[in-house]
């Protein structure tokens, strides 16, 4: 079997202008702990928006999804249905593509939520 995937959010540590909480990220991936150290800059291969918005943290965890299609697809709901905070919010309720513990998956720092 291949490795399975996830659909994980991380948000910004930067505040904007006007005191508001950093930007939130959604994206698709194997390994979501791996993923936010390259935004982090960590090891190679972080995006060019994320780059220039470090630190991040990881604020929730959907999945298991069997392939890369599956996770795109949930992203892409994800994305086009939920803005902001209410992102790592996301319920079966809202998608059906919605999987998981968001954010209550065991990657996620509880204490720093």
């Amino acid at each position: 079997m291949d490795k399975p995937w996830f659909v994980y959010v991380i948000q910004s540590q930067l505040t904007r202008p006007g005191g508001k909480p950093g930007f939130y990220y959604v994206g698709a991936t194997t390994d979501p702990l791996r993923r936010l150290r390259q935004h982090n800059g960590e090891i190679k291969g972080g995006g060019r928006f994320t780059s220039q918005h470090r630190p991040w943290k990881l604020k929730a965890v959907f999945g298991l999804y069997e392939n890369r299609s599956e996770a795109l697809k949930a992203e892409y709901a994800l994305k086009h249905s939920k803005r902001g905070h209410s992102r790592v919010e996301w319920t079966p309720e809202d998608s059906p593509w919605c999987r998981g513990l968001g954010p209550n998956h065991p990657w996620i720092d509880q204490s720093i939520l």
